[in-house]
């Protein structure tokens, strides 16, 4: 229990992660299966541009209208949206976890833990292409140079003390302005 101010914060057990864990970015669940590609493809542009159930059925309505008879599309916006639900990816799944109590309204805490967010990161191919896992010396007219993380002594300390196959990653985070509604007027400042 702390106490600030004359006011009481009941506080509740965060369970403790693990500080080291190896990632296999090769267990990356599949595409889900929709019933056609076209309806694939709606529900791609509705998650793309963050559509809300309103113009998304509005564009299926149109869709409809103007597509052949052996097109399949969801019967409504909330129907795509219930398959996309059923869809189980541990490593995008969002947790929550109480943090505390106060005036008998418990408080929680939605967060990825880490490993998953950096699973999802490097689950997609176009950014694991731009990403570098070993040890790089730079050298420019005979002289060594550092220029990024994987051209320093540590990085080759660490890479050298790792058992075969594994890899070094650099992880940097930081806060920034995350905008929480569809006007703009809600924010907070997420930890990436």
């Amino acid at each position: 229990m702390i106490i600030n101010d004359n006011i009481n914060y009941s506080l509740i057990d965060i369970e403790p992660m693990s500080i080291f864990e190896s990632i296999d970015i090769r267990s990356v669940t599949s595409r889900p299966e929709f019933p056609s590609e076209e309806f694939e493809d709606f529900m791609e542009l509705l998650a793309k541009w963050n559509l809300s159930d309103v113009y998304g059925s509005d564009i299926l309505k149109f869709s409809k209208k103007i597509c052949h008879d052996d097109v399949n599309l969801p019967t409504s916006v909330k129907q795509g949206r219930q398959l996309l639900d059923q869809i189980y990816v541990p490593h995008i799944s969002f947790k929550k976890s109480p943090i505390m109590i106060y005036k008998e309204e418990t408080y929680y805490l939605q967060y990825r833990p880490i490993f998953d967010a950096i699973k999802e990161l490097l689950s997609n191919k176009e950014i694991l292409d731009n990403c570098t896992f070993d040890f790089k010396p730079l050298y420019h007219e005979g002289q060594r140079i550092y220029y990024e993380q994987y051209n320093g002594d540590w990085w080759e300390r660490v890479q050298n003390s790792l058992p075969s196959g594994a890899k070094v990653l650099s992880i940097i985070l930081y806060s920034d302005a995350t905008t929480c509604d569809h006007l703009g007027k809600t924010s907070e400042h997420s930890i990436y």
